[in-house]
């Protein structure tokens, strides 16, 4: 959590951190500060000490993180840069020296940001020309992820708001897709043409929209083959067929940056063909022994294990059975959820994972089966919060049916 970062620098005997949002949404930013401040230095002592060096612009969300501030023309930033040669980097480094020599800082610190490579190494030896005591630590996880891995209740709220954005977004998708009429080989809404996969995925954005949220990337809408690989987006031109598994992977976030949600289903318009009823058959047996294991103090991995167990019982090839296979079950079980739709902790990856689950943690469950040679594809995929007092509870209770069948 937020409130563990002080603990942690001790911990890693670390002298302080610093943030960079360089004129972006940076959610390392948003976690530090509280705030969504799209340029500037943020920089907190082990003991707690911090300042905020910001654009004037947004001084209104400086003054609401509730440290000392000062803007970048406090600091000469415009001059800094005439003596760097107009290299933002250097300019950057020599600031961040200056502030740290000014708080105390000296020793290893957490740098944290998303910059180009070359902008960060640039920037690093620059800092370390001004303040030799300084160094960066570079452990994994990075601080901030550490933190990131537990969530406090502001955090867990801001995520419900999203999943039940998340939810009413499916349901609208259903109830869509509950409408149309079929025609020959296509189905149609309101006297239009062939309803597309790209239709869905605008409805899903209205909804998304309507709740305050956006995407952030591009969900997956996709059926049949593409529904076979894992990450394949979909193709939006193509229409949307009877008897084809039709799978949906959606991931909105706050607008201009925030918590998010993670919520997969698979559908099947009309009566399910026998080997599409086979593969959510199995994918559904999966999550439900995944969900009803979920036990606090739990090894993270002992979950893919799980599922890779029973899937290998009834046939399928794993990553564990079959290293690399790209058909049966491919990826890991879960991931944590928060201002990034994935980060800590995973449910699965090598024995050198050792998270175990803890109260605070917002996690997927999302066994998936994919055969693109055979036009198949299928995931369930929810979300869940590990409450304090070691319950569950499903942030994304969308309808898991698997036939849909239109009524017009």
């Amino acid at each position: 959590m937020r409130n563990d970062l002080d603990r942690l620098m001790r911990e890693r005997s670390l002298a302080g951190m610093v943030v960079f949002a360089y004129d972006r949404y940076t959610p390392a930013m948003h976690y530090a500060i509280g705030q969504k401040l799209h340029y500037g230095v943020y920089v907190r002592a082990a003991d707690g000490r911090a300042h905020l060096v910001h654009d004037p612009m947004e001084r209104d969300q400086a003054a609401a993180v509730g440290c000392d501030t000062s803007g970048f023309p406090q600091h000469r930033l415009q001059q800094l840069l005439e003596e760097e040669g107009g290299h933002p980097a250097r300019a950057f480094g020599r600031l961040i020296a200056e502030v740290c020599v000014s708080l105390g800082i000296a020793g290893p610190i957490a740098l944290l940001g998303d910059l180009p490579a070359s902008t960060a190494v640039a920037l690093v030896e620059r800092m370390r020309e001004v303040e030799p005591r300084l160094t960066v630590d570079t452990s994994q996880p990075d601080l901030v992820g550490v933190a990131r891995t537990t969530k406090d209740p502001k955090e867990i709220a801001a995520i419900k708001r999203a999943a039940r954005g998340g939810v009413a977004a499916i349901e609208r998708v259903i109830e869509f897709l509950q409408g149309l009429r079929v025609q020959g080989e296509h189905l149609h809404a309101n006297g239009s043409g062939p309803v597309t996969l790209g239709d869905i995925r605008r409805l899903l954005n209205q909804e998304f929209l309507a709740h305050g949220l956006a995407e952030d990337g591009e969900s997956i809408v996709s059926q049949g083959r593409d529904a076979g690989v894992p990450h394949n987006r979909g193709n939006d031109a193509e229409p949307l067929r009877m008897g084809a598994p039709l799978l949906m992977d959606i991931f909105p976030g706050e607008a201009g940056g925030g918590y998010h949600c993670d919520i997969t289903r698979t559908y099947c318009l009309g009566p399910a063909p026998k080997d599409v009823r086979q593969i959510y058959g199995h994918v559904h047996d999966a999550f439900q022994l995944a969900m009803t294991k979920l036990a606090v103090g739990e090894p993270c991995r002992n979950y893919q294990a799980l599922v890779c167990e029973r899937f290998e019982w009834l046939g399928h090839a794993t990553q564990r059975s079959k290293p690399g296979t790209e058909e049966g079950y491919v990826h890991g079980l879960g991931h944590g959820v928060g201002l990034s739709v994935h980060e800590a902790p995973r449910l699965g990856g090598p024995a050198s994972n050792t998270q175990v689950l803890e109260p605070g943690m917002v996690i997927t469950i999302e066994p998936g089966l994919y055969y693109p040679s055979r036009s198949l594809g299928a995931r369930i995929e929810d979300l869940v919060l590990v409450r304090e007092d070691g319950s569950f509870e499903n942030l994304t209770p969308a309808p898991y049916e698997l036939e849909i069948h239109p009524r017009g």
